[in-house]
């Protein structure tokens, strides 16, 4: 598949306002307008940089259908190259059987749309004023995210081998608008994040933490990004866009049922994929109410993962930098959002046991045995 490329992405920069502020009347007729349904209800959902809506419409036969509305922030609207490679990603895996959103033709018949939209202006807002949003409607995936459900040493094994075999079909993508894609969430341009540790000055030791982690990534990661095996990938497999539902054998035991949210596809290294997931999945093992062990559970991930593509030394040597690199990403660029947006709790879901979680990763163990840990986990790959 190859839709068309354009000029890459501009990276955010500190103080720059991004997120729109569409009230639910302005969203539903939207909606309406631009997708001739008739709403039964609408809702906000959490988000980061956009404005997400949960909708129900009634169809003309009657029947009521879900979607999710999206309203994209005011950056990403700027690269429509990079929607039509996330469409295509999302067509492929439900060609492949995968369950992931499916866009939605609007009545002038896109899957997408740039419109004006006239922001809500208020103390907190993103945007004010006029501005220019990419909308999109799409499918609804049922089931629950996991984050919402307790995880088990087999889902986290089963989140691995279903990443590796996400990346696996995504390789039939070829798009140049993610050869040019960066942005600050990549690992591959993790040391971004220096320009936002303002945010932690009044935090000296998560501070020198996070400073300690870019260091080891600039001295031991950066310079081989080069030699590392890339490829498509999803870019965000965190515990909000993983979709799971109960086994009908064992209730307790969930299986993963699909996956939403392709903002962050883009083309990388293949560790990152891998260290993005561990370091949530790592975070689902410190949640409320969860007391598994974040090294087994990380090692549970990569027996998955290494069930599907074989993890090379040079890969498991720079897996816990980049883990903690992540992990820096979501504490800070989180920290730095909330900034913008006070009241939006969602943007420090990672806060409540991350940065006790980056401190464990960076401290408790040693190069050595964490080396050690990899390798034990890449040995019992083989999954139930």
């Amino acid at each position: 598949m190859s839709p068309s490329g354009d000029t890459g992405s501009t990276n955010l920069q500190p103080g720059q306002r991004i997120k729109p502020n569409v009230t639910l009347s302005v969203a539903q007729t939207l909606v309406e307008k631009h997708y001739g349904l008739q709403l039964e209800s609408i809702k906000e959902l959490n988000s980061y940089d956009d404005n997400n809506f949960y909708v129900k419409a009634k169809l003309p036969d009657g029947k009521t259908e879900k979607y999710t509305f999206k309203v994209l922030n005011s950056m990403d609207s700027k690269n429509p190259g990079h929607i039509e490679a996330e469409h295509a990603a999302m067509f492929l895996l439900n060609e492949k059987g995968v369950k992931s959103p499916v866009p939605m033709k609007t009545v002038e018949g896109s899957t997408f749309l740039l419109v004006t939209i006239e922001n809500e202006c208020t103390d907190s807002s993103s945007l004010s004023t006029r501005t220019n949003h990419i909308i999109r409607l799409l499918t609804f995936i049922e089931g629950q995210v996991m984050h919402e459900v307790q995880p088990t040493l087999k889902l986290l094994e089963k989140t691995g081998k279903y990443i590796a075999e996400i990346d696996e079909i995504l390789k039939e993508v070829a798009c140049a608008a993610l050869d040019n894609h960066t942005s600050v969430w990549m690992l591959a341009h993790v040391l971004e994040l220096e320009k936002f540790l303002y945010v932690i000055d009044n935090q000296p030791e998560r501070l020198k933490l996070v400073s300690s982690v870019l260091a080891a990534y600039e001295n031991r990661v950066f310079p081989i990004i080069s030699q590392l095996e890339k490829g498509v990938q999803h870019g965000d497999f965190n515990e909000h866009n993983i979709i799971v539902q109960p086994l009908a054998t064992d209730p307790s035991e969930y299986y993963i049922y699909g996956l939403i949210d392709f903002g962050d596809l883009q083309s990388g290294a293949y560790v990152f994929e891998l260290a993005v997931t561990i370091c949530y999945m790592m975070l689902e093992c410190v949640k409320d109410g969860v007391d598994l062990d974040p090294f087994v559970g990380a090692q549970s991930v990569l027996q998955g993962y290494s069930s599907v593509r074989n993890v090379p030394v040079n890969e498991l040597e720079i897996l816990r930098i980049s883990v903690a690199s992540r992990l820096c990403q979501s504490l800070v660029l989180g920290a730095y959002t909330y900034s913008l947006d006070p009241g939006n709790e969602y943007l420090l879901t990672t806060a409540k046991t991350g940065w006790a979680l980056l401190d464990r990763l960076w401290n408790e163990k040693s190069d050595e045995e964490m080396l050690a840990c990899w390798k034990e986990a890449v040995c019992n790959k083989n999954i139930n």
